[in-house]
C-alpha cells in the first residue's frame, strides 16, 4: 500500500463515489432518449444505457467516446471487437436455436448462419434508443456501470474476450 494511504482513506473516497450513485442513477435514466441519427447530443464521455423495444433496459456501456462507440454497436463493418452487444445478442439467439457457439469469437463471426443473425441485431441495435450520462473519472465510469448493470439487471456479461 503506499505510503501515507491507508484503509480508512481508501474506503472514504470509495464511499464518497458510490454515495453519488442513487441520483447519478435518477439522472440518468430520465434523461431525454437519443438515437443513432442524433448522437451528436451525446456527452462525449460516460456511461450509456441501450434500451429494446418495450423501452426495457438491455445493456449498459462506457466509454471515453462515447458517440464513435455508440455508432460501432451497430455499423454493419463492426467486428465481435467492437460490435459486442449485437455479437452478444446474436451468440443467445444463435444458441437458442441449437447452434454450436462454443468457439473462438472471431470464428463463429464468419459462419454464415451465425453472420446473418449478427447483422440482423447490428441492425435492431441501430434502432434502439439510448440515454447517457456524463462521467469524466475512469474509476467512477467502472464503478457505476457494474451499480447500473446491477440496479437495471441488463444483460451485461462483463466476460473478458
Amino acid at each position: 500500500m503506499p505510503q501515507g494511504i491507508g484503509i480508512k482513506s481508501l474506503n472514504a473516497e470509495f464511499e464518497k463515489i458510490i454515495n453519488k450513485f442513487p441520483d447519478m442513477m435518477k439522472t440518468l435514466v430520465t434523461s431525454p432518449p437519443i438515437t443513432r441519427d442524433i448522437l451528436h447530443s451525446a456527452p462525449s464521455k460516460g456511461i450509456y444505457i441501450f434500451y429494446d423495444e418495450d423501452d426495457k433496459p438491455i445493456y449498459v456501456g462506457r466509454s471515453d467516446r462515447m458517440r464513435s462507440r455508440l455508432r460501432e454497436h451497430s455499423q454493419r463493418s463492426s467486428t465481435h471487437t467492437s460490435a459486442t452487444f449485437a455479437f452478444n445478442l446474436a451468440k443467445d439467439i444463435a444458441k437458442d436455436a441449437g447452434m454450436d457457439t462454443i468457439m473462438p469469437r472471431k470464428d463463429l463471426e464468419k459462419i454464415p448462419s451465425f453472420k446473418k443473425i449478427y447483422d440482423e441485431n447490428k441492425e435492431r441495435v441501430s434502432r434502439m434508443k439510448i440515454r447517457t450520462i456524463e462521467i469524466s473519472d475512469p474509476i467512477e465510469q467502472t464503478l457505476f456501470e457494474v451499480y447500473t448493470h446491477l440496479e437495471l439487471k441488463t444483460k451485461n456479461k462483463f466476460e473478458n474476450h
